[in-house]
């Protein structure tokens, strides 16, 4: 089972105090907050589930949605 968030795509996002979160989501529920966020550019990132909590890949923007 693969397990999901959503991290600023930029530097200037994170400077500029947009909204992130660190919870660990569905693939549906970051594509949702992405969507509901037009103004920020984000990334989604995906691990396993169990895997360490430092370890997380981003995932490919064809398979974000």
């Amino acid at each position: 089972m693969k397990e999901y968030r959503v991290q600023f795509k930029n530097s200037w996002s994170e400077k500029n105090g947009d909204e992130v979160t660190e919870r660990v989501m569905t693939l549906e529920d970051a594509q949702r907050f992405i969507a509901e966020h037009p103004e920020t550019e984000y990334v989604v990132l995906e691990r396993s589930a169990g895997d360490p909590p430092s370890i997380w890949s981003l995932l490919a923007p064809e398979d974000a949605g």
